[in-house]
């Protein structure tokens, strides 16, 4: 079952079905009790946002829902639970999409192996894509290239910048710019690429995708912190405890630097029930004013983008609900 996000649009949702029948079908053999574990994964409930967003561009673009655009976005989806395996195993986590997580159930060498092995089944799906589509081989080199080495910078920079009081805002932006807005960015890319074309051409699609990425981010980064508020241990102060800082925290470190002091002693003391001080201090700040403006100006950026972008002549995207959707996600933070 797709996510009701996108009940509104049933060519997208059917495309997704198809999406999710690719995903599970052209899987090569692997071991029994690992597959049974990644299939768990793909029948669990997911927005699938980047691959929904690759399909919008596409159905823009060629005025209908063309084979190798599904196979597009499978590759962005696979490619995107790959991460989220390594992910779980980075933060120790427990739970994904409701199930018990890959490392948790066998151990932390079997999920990054199937996690590596979903970004090599990835790129095959991508390689498959780029055929039907009659384009070059070396343009799956040139995408599944530049989106993996987008990815684990992003990655690096997170956990190179762990616990890490003196982080920049700068230095955040341009972490999650790997870490997350690329692959919308790629989802969006390949969506709106045309057989008579190249990769290059489609750079609007790019940035419109990887703007849609960071404004995602950013509504994270805020319902973080709004749960927080409302009921102890949820995420933002997991992630603080993580040494992870994001948007809002940053912020109010700009405005009151005693914020960032009292976070490096938390640190070297390891106090965490001062977490909650902590947080009183930066809701006297404009912190979350201030990621929600930056959120916006992304969105922004996404609308530019997308004017940009060259669609089937009496075929318009329909993406505004899309960032309404952001928009209210965001206001309930």
């Amino acid at each position: 079952m797709v996510h009701q996000i996108w009940e509104n649009h049933p060519e997208i949702q059917r495309g997704l079905e198809q999406v999710k029948r690719i995903m599970l079908t052209e899987m090569k053999m692997i071991h029994p009790a690992v597959r049974e574990k990644i299939v768990e994964y793909m029948e669990a409930p997911g927005k699938y946002l980047r691959s929904g967003l690759c399909l919008l561009f596409a159905q823009a673009v060629d005025g209908e829902m063309r084979p190798e655009k599904l196979y597009f976005a499978a590759y962005v989806e696979v490619l995107h639970l790959a991460t989220l395996i390594h992910d779980d195993v980075i933060d120790e986590a427990d739970v994904r999409r409701g199930i018990r997580a890959a490392h948790r159930q066998f151990s932390n060498r079997i999920a990054i192996y199937a996690g590596d092995y979903l970004m090599a089944y990835a790129a095959r799906l991508l390689a498959k894509g780029i055929r039907m589509q009659g384009l070059e081989q070396q343009e799956t080199t040139a995408v599944n290239e530049k989106l993996i080495e987008g990815i684990l910078a992003g990655e690096l920079s997170q956990l190179m910048n762990q616990f890490n009081p003196q982080m920049t805002m700068k230095q955040y932006l341009k972490q999650i710019q790997g870490k997350t807005a690329f692959l919308f960015g790629i989802a969006c890319q390949l969506g709106a690429l045309q057989s008579t074309g190249r990769i290059r051409k489609t750079h609007q699609a790019f940035q419109a995708g990887r703007s849609f990425g960071m404004a995602f981010q950013l509504r994270d980064d805020l319902i973080d912190y709004h749960l927080t508020l409302q009921e102890s241990g949820k995420p933002a102060l997991q992630d603080i405890q993580n040494g992870i800082y994001t948007a809002p925290l940053l912020f109010a470190m700009e405005e009151d630097s005693s914020i960032r002091q009292d976070l490096a002693a938390i640190i070297e003391s390891s106090q965490w029930d001062a977490i909650d001080y902590l947080l009183g201090k930066m809701n006297q700040t404009r912190a979350k004013d201030r990621t929600e403006q930056l959120m916006r100006a992304y969105l922004a950026k996404m609308e530019k983008y997308i004017s940009f972008v060259e669609t089937k002549p009496g075929v318009e995207m329909d993406w505004q609900w899309l960032v309404r959707k952001i928009l209210n996600w965001s206001a309930q933070s």
